[in-house]
């Protein structure tokens, strides 16, 4: 494997845990507060680049959206996440990425209805859908791995289960005023039948540069789940921007061989000025 395949291996494989770690709720999801008051909106949309750092190498790779919609759902109004990666076109010709993913979530209560994931990367294909039925607190969904059987499941539902997308707007509306600096949280995310609890902690406030300027920012450090891609110690530092939009902002983690950082470049139709950007 030559070292641009390498290079953006770990790097798309990092992409996918910063937006597949973000936390949730610590038994207190069901205390949501008023919609009317969400850190965003119908129509925002975010774009995030992915950046490899080993020694004098430093590249951009590839970059991921989020787009934000609104339909009815189940005879319920959701928010609708769109989020899709992939790497520029120059490394397509060495390791082509092409992933997308979905994520449905109550407009009312931020509680997950639906999931879906596309993947694509390089050789390896995964296609995942999850179902979140919170009468029967049960999760069902189908999974299948490049050209593998499709295989069904079902699995009970703790408390505060989310896919990991929602956790990231969930995450988004937590008072972090009200949360003490270095408080530890347990979080709980569904990855396909698995449900893994990991651990954040809440580090306080910092200024941060980004593709898109310089903002003031809340600090969280989140655990990763373990992986032979990421450093003996699998923990990133997320950065949000200190406003009432809680935007993602940066994201930084070691890997075992250099380091990959997820930088801001745009953001439109947020639903709050930005005042955390420093001008």
């Amino acid at each position: 494997m030559n070292i641009k395949k390498i290079l953006l291996l770990v790097s798309f494989s990092a992409i996918n845990f910063i937006l597949t770690a973000q936390v949730t709720s610590f038994n207190d999801c069901e205390n949501m507060k008023n919609p009317a008051n969400f850190a965003f909106q119908n129509g925002e949309s975010i774009t995030l680049e992915a950046n490899y750092k080993w020694g004098l190498v430093n590249t951009g790779v590839g970059e991921a959206t989020l787009k934000l919609s609104k339909e009815d759902y189940n005879n319920q109004i959701h928010f609708v996440s769109s989020v899709n990666i992939k790497t520029y076109g120059f490394f397509d010709a060495f390791f082509k990425v092409r992933d997308h993913f979905q994520s449905k979530f109550n407009a009312e209560n931020m509680k997950p209805s639906y999931f879906y994931q596309d993947t694509h990367e390089g050789k390896y294909t995964k296609k995942s859908t999850m179902n979140f039925d919170w009468n029967k607190n049960s999760l069902s969904g189908k999974k299948q791995r490049k050209k593998s059987p499709e295989r069904e499941y079902s699995v009970e539902l703790k408390g505060c289960t989310f896919d990991f997308i929602s956790f990231l707007y969930f995450l988004r509306n937590m008072d972090f005023n009200a949360i003490g600096k270095n408080s530890n949280l347990l979080v709980t995310f569904a990855l396909d039948d698995i449900l893994k609890t990991l651990n954040v902690r809440y580090a306080g406030t910092k200024t941060i540069k980004t593709n898109a300027g310089k903002f003031n920012a809340i600090e969280i450090i989140v655990q990763l789940l373990e992986n032979d891609t990421f450093a003996s110690e699998p923990e990133m530092s997320l950065f949000i921007s200190d406003d009432k939009n809680h935007i993602p902002l940066y994201a930084e983690m070691p890997l075992r061989i250099g380091k990959v950082y997820i930088s801001l470049s745009n953001y439109n139709n947020l639903k709050y000025p930005v005042t955390s950007k420093i001008k």
